[in-house]
């Protein structure tokens, strides 16, 4: 007998032996025991995570004499016969290759016949969104109404392609990625009946290596099972799988972490010319970022990553060159340029690209890079300071004292928001110099003391009956804003304010934006409450969104300003 897969010699026989599909699994066996079969099914998710396998060993429950728990028990003559591939009972249909309308009048044609050995006869109709419209409005009567005796199955992994009018006659169930944990016992059992010694880190890699599809682990456990004789090895498994090597994997991304951008591009131009794909490369960089980043933040990373603790010493030591923002960042680039690659033919320079924005924050203006780089700047005035050196701190320069008598400003004392302490105005001192007399030299001419220096003694000037306000400075009050939001850490409407204009009109401080969307914006969870708070804490306007161009009733404004500056007025006639 020739070899046969690991995945499939062992392929689930019962619902007990499938894993991953706890959800699934439970509803089936509750139909099966209770006898509510329906007419139609729909197993949808991702490759390899059970689809088909559930719905073989459900068309065998459903027809078997004495199931068990729900599960085919595989020794009655029923599940005997339908063990024959020969068998009419369970029809199996590839759409891929029978999406026509003739191969869907064939099922409605044959679908009359009663089953021959069991009480069902089951279409199993694998990959269905490959069959085309016209197929797919053919078998809608017969999938809405079929015989007492027929049950159709339907497997696919894009079920957004189906029709809904196919998707409202169906009994869906969506089949999830499978747990690596599960995986591995899954592995670890099926190593163990064939005799092959292991590494447990191998096994969890190869289990990782799946991304959830027990059919991918499957295959490369086959793969790693024919690689040596030996015990198998973490190693083996690397090499098995053809990623790049992982030093030069940490060369790169200790580069970027450290913006080094001769290094990071050297081991780049190594790596490409090594020979491996390029995504490949990429995929290896974001498992070390997604490894580092585990280290920083987890403190239970040894058992969530489960690699050998030299490596973990390693990322260890790479995750502290870094701190949580600049990883999410490089984490970033390197993810969307992920899909970048598959439809560029100049899949090099996008990586090299992505290599150079991730080495350079100063060139990139996200939010997360300005924070990376405000922290090395920090990271390295720190340093400065423990080494004993000096930083220069700028001050503004203060006037050098004198023992004579300041003169006071005529300026009004204001707040650094614009506003009159006293709201009030003094005349300035008047100092007059003596005139020298003609034909004589000032020098043997004594000064005369009423002639040496007249000073006029301030009066305040008289202050009306409405007190006058002074005009309100909406830019001013606006940065003082967009100030505070920055302090508080509100960043997504610290952004949105970057680009508004502001104008005070009346008791109003207008804030225009560009359309409705940004007024929405400003407007929902509590937005416009906080953007409140702080004006009012600076003066006392009312905040107001509006469209950039809508006319403003400034008249009204206009009224409400004089009203409010000459309350108290009596204006005699």
């Amino acid at each position: 007998m020739s070899y046969l897969a690991i995945y499939r010699r062992f392929r689930p026989k019962t619902f007990e032996e499938m894993i991953g599909q706890e959800h699934v699994v439970k509803t089936l066996i509750n139909q099966v025991s209770s006898g509510r079969i329906g007419h139609a099914y729909l197993f949808c998710g991702t490759r390899g995570t059970g689809k088909t396998t559930a719905a073989k060993i459900f068309a065998k429950a459903i027809n078997c004499e004495h199931p068990v728990n729900g599960s085919p028990c595989g020794k009655c003559p029923t599940c005997l016969a339908l063990n024959d591939p020969a068998n009419l009972d369970v029809i199996e249909m590839d759409a891929a290759s029978n999406n026509k309308v003739e191969n869907v009048r064939e099922i409605r044609d044959k679908i009359q016949y009663p089953p021959v050995a069991g009480k069902y006869k089951v279409y199993i109709i694998d990959e269905v969104h490959m069959l085309t419209t016209e197929a797919f409005n053919a078998l809608l009567k017969t999938l809405e109404e079929p015989p007492s005796h027929a049950v159709f199955i339907l497997a696919t992994t894009e079920q957004h392609k189906l029709p809904a009018t196919i998707l409202s006659r169906c009994m869906r169930f969506d089949f999830k990625l499978v747990p690596d944990k599960q995986i591995v016992s899954l592995i670890e059992r099926i190593y163990d009946e064939v005799g092959k010694e292991y590494e447990e880190q191998a096994v969890v890699k190869i289990a990782r290596s799946g991304e959830g599809c027990v059919r991918d682990a499957l295959s490369i456990a086959d793969l790693c099972l024919s690689f040596s004789d030996k015990k198998l090895t973490y190693n083996d498994v690397i090499s098995v799988l053809g990623a790049s090597d992982n030093q030069k994997t940490y060369e790169l991304v200790e580069g970027i972490f450290t913006s080094d951008v001769k290094k990071a591009l050297s081991v780049t131009e190594e790596a490409c010319s090594s020979g491996k794909s390029v995504a490949l490369i990429c995929k290896d960089v974001l498992s070390l970022l997604r490894d580092a980043l585990i280290v920083k933040t987890c403190p239970t990373y040894e058992s969530v990553l489960a690699m050998p603790k030299s490596e973990l010493d390693v990322i260890k030591a790479l995750s502290e060159k870094a701190d949580e923002h600049a990883m999410l960042r490089v984490l970033e680039i390197f993810s969307s340029m992920e899909g970048e690659l598959r439809y560029s033919t100049q899949q090099r320079v996008v990586f090299e690209t992505a290599v150079l924005k991730a080495t350079m924050p100063q060139e990139d203006y996200n939010v997360d890079a300005l924070i990376r780089r405000v922290t090395q700047l920090e990271a390295q005035l720190k340093t400065l300071t423990e080494q004993g050196l000096k930083v220069p701190v700028y001050v503004d320069k203060q006037p050098e004292t004198t023992d004579e008598e300041p003169v006071k400003s005529t300026k009004p004392e204001q707040t650094a928001d614009g506003y009159d302490v006293n709201n009030q105005t003094a005349e300035p001192t008047v100092k007059i110099e003596p005139t020298p007399v003609v034909g004589e030299p000032s020098k043997t001419k004594p000064k005369a003391p009423e002639q040496a220096e007249i000073r006029v003694e301030q009066k305040p000037v008289e202050k009306p009956t409405a007190e006058a306000k002074p005009e309100l400075n909406g830019k001013r009050i606006w940065g003082t804003v967009i100030r505070q939001l920055r302090a508080n850490n509100s960043l997504m409407l610290w952004t949105a304010c970057q680009d508004a204009d502001v104008k005070v009109a009346g008791d109003k401080l207008i804030v225009y934006v560009d359309g409705e969307n940004e007024v929405t914006l400003f407007n929902k969870n509590d937005n416009l409450k906080t953007l409140q708070n702080i004006v009012s804490g600076i003066c006392p306007l009312k905040v107001e969104i509006a469209v950039r161009g809508q006319v403003v009733d400034e008249l009204a404004a206009d009224l409400e300003r004089i009203k409010r500056d000459f309350t108290n007025v009596t204006i005699e006639k």
